[in-house]
């Protein structure tokens, strides 16, 4: 009982893999000797198959036609636009300054009989004309599937190189329904825009663009009275054979010969890797009925060429199972082989072992498919375009073809620079560790814009002077006006202007000016006239404005050092121009005197002058400097005089102090 249920799932499961014995009432099958060509007004060729009859060789006029008509979409509105557009921009900007330039393209695809195109056919077919019975019937499209993992195709030597077309993106699947569409998207380079627009509008026998769809479908073979045995004993005897044989001489590389491929995907590795062409897993086939390992017999002589259709579609079943096949990466041709088999077929494919299909059928050890049922096998058909057939169509068309500048002023963007002066740079050493800048734009809309910038050693050596903050000009009409405020952090953890004030900017630049200004002073003395009066030692005292307030710097000349002229920098406000200064003698009897205060205006060299009263010894006039010399006030750590002891206030008038 167990045996014959075997049996009998074993028959049904041959019968529906390979044979149709009853017509389901929803199945779309045809009948692959029931075939039509017809040729449209248009000079559109239209195939078609019949509907295969239920347990019959009976040709019916019920007809389904295959995938043609490749078009552009349509707006399914009034205006039935074209869905294409090839749009060419560019900027008014270069590249380098940050201008784009380019061109978008995107269009919509499908196929299918259009209404005109599909009442020409049904009268064709009614009327019986072109080869078909009268009164023949058009059903509709017949039931198609995608050719492999990328049936739709995109064939161009721009959209395929990446530095013309940086970006292409396209459906991945041909469509199987009429009407039903696909997109292909790139955006151009101006070299790729270009190089395209010429094949579209100059150059033009076809232009640099096609499409290319795959498809498959089922057609029924008649039937005719024969049987397939393959003894799948014998080919893993053979296959074992080969491997031992192959192993004791090549160790672990890779087989050759016809069957090394199948060997190394069923003995070898898990699957196949490499890739074999249909010629290579044909002649596999080839020698398994040379060595009869498939044995094919018909027990009837038939006058026809049906017999050698259904031999042709067992091998193309059969490479089916054994294979898993796809796309090739390469764009080759089919070899002539591969034509005879799959007539429709534009690029060869490549084929994969299937590892567990020869590790099922050895279990069977013999196999027997019988052929007097009519045989159902898949065909892939092909539908190719090219833009050229479509272009003349949009070209006039302002909705799908055009150029634009892009000049919106929304998305502009207006860069401030803030340069830092060159006086100011050599300062950061010295005076100064960071200058930050904010800006600030006042939108009548949406968020204020407010961006900072900073200035330090860093910044200076990597980015140099310069630092830039970008502002979006969006929906602001009055975008030539911002506002900024600068704040300089001073060595000695000093912020400065404590509260800076805003101020307007200029579209040019920012020139980042220091709020002090170096001034190199230079301290002279006559050696000999200060070591005749007992000097030893001249200091010179400078009161100055920094930051807005008093600060005092010493410059000492000792005679004993040989050393009559000294330097010293000092850093005064920006808005002062000249300093107060007072010489100090230090007597080796006498100590210290104070000669007094005097003023400086733009002039950074000082000399030591002796007044005639200190070379007379005049005693009123000693005992008054000697008196000064006591009450010095020695200024702060950081210079600063306290405000007892200032006196820039009296000098105010000629050094024009402007205190913040």
């Amino acid at each position: 009982m167990k045996t014959k249920i075997n049996q009998l799932l074993k028959r049904l499961t041959i019968s529906c893999l390979l044979l149709l014995t009853l017509m389901s009432s929803h199945a779309q099958i045809v009948d692959d000797t029931n075939k039509l060509g017809l040729t449209l007004s248009d000079g559109t060729q239209v195939v078609l198959y019949g509907e295969a009859a239920s347990l019959s060789d009976r040709k019916t006029k019920n007809y389904y036609y295959l995938p043609v008509s490749l078009r552009l979409g349509v707006k399914p509105d009034r205006t039935q636009t074209p869905e294409f557009l090839f749009l060419k921009y560019v900027t008014n900007e270069k590249e380098a300054d940050g201008g784009i330039g380019g061109a978008l393209l995107h269009m919509l695809m499908e196929w299918g009989l259009t209404p005109a195109q599909q009442k020409e056919v049904e009268e064709i077919l009614a009327n019986g004309q072109q080869g078909a019975r009268k009164k023949s019937v058009l059903k509709g499209a017949l039931d198609v599937k995608p050719d492999g993992d990328k049936s739709l195709r995109i064939i161009s030597a721009t959209l395929t190189d990446e530095s013309l077309a940086p970006s292409v993106v396209q459906s991945l699947s041909a469509p199987v329904l009429p009407g039903a569409k696909v997109a292909v998207a790139s955006n151009l380079s101006p070299n790729g825009a270009q190089l395209l627009a010429a094949t579209f509008e100059k150059t033009r026998s076809i232009t640099d663009l096609s499409i290319e769809m795959g498809f498959k479908y089922t057609t029924r073979i008649p039937a005719a009275k024969g049987r397939v045995i393959v003894n799948w004993s014998k080919v893993q005897k053979h296959m074992e054979r080969d491997k031992a044989e192959y192993k004791e001489v090549h160790g672990k590389k890779k087989r050759g010969g016809i069957f090394g491929g199948v060997i190394d995907a069923v003995f070898g590795k898990k699957s196949e890797v490499k890739s074999r062409s249909y010629d290579e897993v044909r002649s596999v086939i080839d020698y398994m009925v040379e060595k009869e390992y498939i044995r094919v017999d018909f027990d009837e002589n038939i006058a026809d060429d049906r017999v050698t259709k259904i031999r042709e579609a067992f091998f193309d079943f059969f490479l089916q199972k054994m294979t898993e096949s796809s796309d090739s990466d390469v764009l080759a041709p089919p070899t002539e082989k591969e034509k005879a088999a799959m007539p429709n077929i534009k690029y060869g494919k490549k084929y994969t072992y299937n590892r567990s299909f020869f590790e099922k059928s050895f279990q069977k050890k013999t196999e027997t498919y019988y052929l007097n049922y009519r045989l159902a096998v898949e065909k892939p058909f092909t539908l190719t375009a090219n833009l050229a057939s479509w272009y003349d169509g949009v070209k006039n068309n302002k909705k799908c073809v055009g150029t634009v500048l892009l000049d919106d002023k929304f998305f502009e963007h207006r860069d401030i620079n803030m340069i830092l002066d060159l006086e100011a740079k050599e300062m950061f050493d010295k005076e100064v560790n960071y200058v930050t800048v904010n800006v600030r734009k006042k939108r009548k809309s949406g968020n204020h814009f407010e961006r900072h910038a900073t200035i330090d050693q860093e910044h200076l050596k990597n980015s140099g002077l310069k630092a830039t903050i970008s502002y979006a000009r969006g929906d602001d009409k009055n975008s030539d006006v911002y506002e900024y405020q600068s704040q300089w952090s001073i060595k000695g953890g000093n912020i400065y202007p404590k509260d800076p004030e805003w101020v307007k900017g200029s579209w040019q630049s920012i020139t980042l000016f220091p709020p002090i200004v170096p001034r190199n002073i230079e301290f002279e003395a006559d050696l000999e006239e200060l070591s005749a009066l007992g000097v030893v030692r001249a200091t010179l005292l400078l009161r100055y404005y920094k930051f807005g307030e008093e600060v005092e710097s010493n410059i000492k000349l000792t005679v004993s050092k040989g050393e009559p002229l000294v330097e010293q920098m000092i850093f005064t406000d920006r808005n002062t121009q000249g300093y107060a200064y007072q010489l100090v003698l230090t007597h080796k009897d006498k100590g210290k005197m104070a000669l007094g205060w005097d003023d400086k205006i733009n002039d950074d060299y000082v000399y030591a002058s002796i007044p005639e009263e200190l070379k007379d010894d005049d005693p009123n006039y000693l005992e008054k400097v000697i008196e000064a010399g006591k009450v010095i006030l020695k200024p702060g750590a950081d210079g600063k005089v306290s405000k007892a002891a200032e006196i820039l206030e009296k000098f105010e008038d000629v050094i024009s102090v402007v205190k913040n």
